[in-house]
C-alpha cells in the first residue's frame, strides 16, 4: 500500500481477474449437459410409450380378423368346410408344422408350412407356402389377414373315419390321457359324437403403423 497526495492506493489483485467468469462458464456447461440428458431421456420415454401404444393397437385390431374368420366359417358351415379352400385362406387338414410368422426356414431344417403373409414365401423341398385371406381394413391404419386350419387328420366329413379334435363330451368313445386339453405333438383322440363341433385354429397377422406386427391365435368350435 502507498499514499499519493493523501490518497490510499491499493495494489491491483491481478491474480483474481476472470475467476468468476470461469466458474460461471463451468456452471453453464454443467447445466447444459444436464438439460440435454433430460431431453434425451424424455424423448426415449415417449418413443417407448408410443411403440407400446402402437403394439397394443395392432393387437386389438387382430380381433377384427378373428371375427371375420368366424363369420366366414359360419357362412360355410357344413360340407363347405370338408375340403380346403387355398385361395380363401382355409385348410381342412391340421398343420402341426405351420410357422405363423412366415419366416424363412433354414436349409436342412424340418419341413414346415409357412403362411405367405407378405408374398415373399418360396416353395421348395423344405418349405410349403400357404395363402392367407385377402387383406382386411381394421381401425386406424391396421391391415389384417387371417388363416384357418381345421384340426382334422384329413379332408372330408368330420365323422368317425376322420380323426378330428373336438370338445370332450359324455358320449365320447375310446380313451385318452389328455382329456379336455390340446397340445402340439400329442395324439388326437377320436370321438364318436361330433355334436359339439370340430375345433378350428384361426391365425391372424396385423400390420400397423411404423412397421408394427402382431400375431394372434384363436381356437373355436361349432
Amino acid at each position: 500500500m502507498e499514499i499519493r497526495q493523501g490518497l490510499i492506493v491499493r495494489p491491483l489483485r491481478r491474480a483474481q481477474r476472470g475467476v468468476s467468469l470461469l466458474f460461471a462458464l463451468m456452471a453453464l456447461i454443467v447445466l447444459s449437459l444436464g438439460a440435454v440428458a433430460l431431453l434425451r431421456s424424455v424423448d426415449t420415454g415417449l418413443l417407448v410409450l408410443g411403440n407400446l401404444g402402437f403394439k397394443q393397437d395392432a393387437l386389438a385390431a387382430g380381433s377384427v380378423g378373428t371375427e371375420t374368420a368366424i363369420s366366414w366359417l359360419q357362412a360355410n358351415a357344413g360340407t363347405g368346410l370338408d375340403n380346403s379352400q387355398a385361395a380363401k385362406g382355409y385348410s381342412a387338414v391340421a398343420m402341426t408344422a405351420v410357422d405363423p410368422t412366415g419366416r424363412t426356414v433354414a436349409a436342412g431344417a424340418t419341413k414346415a408350412t409357412l403362411i405367405n403373409w407378405t408374398g415373399s414365401c418360396v416353395a421348395n423341398d423344405n418349405t410349403v407356402c400357404a395363402t392367407p385371406s385377402a387383406e382386411i381394413d381394421a381401425q386406424g391404419s391396421n391391415k389384417v389377414r387371417y388363416f384357418i386350419t381345421r384340426l382334422c387328420e384329413k379332408e372330408g366329413p368330420a365323422d368317425s373315419t376322420n380323426d378330428c379334435v373336438a370338445p370332450v363330451s359324455s358320449q365320447s368313445t375310446g380313451s385318452t390321457t389328455q382329456r379336455g386339453s390340446l397340445g402340439y405333438g400329442q395324439s388326437i383322440a377320436r370321438f364318436g359324437s361330433q355334436t359339439q363341433g370340430t375345433y378350428y385354429r384361426i391365425i391372424t397377422r396385423t400390420e400397423g403403423v411404423r412397421g408394427t406386427v402382431s400375431y394372434t391365435e384363436t381356437l373355436v368350435h361349432f
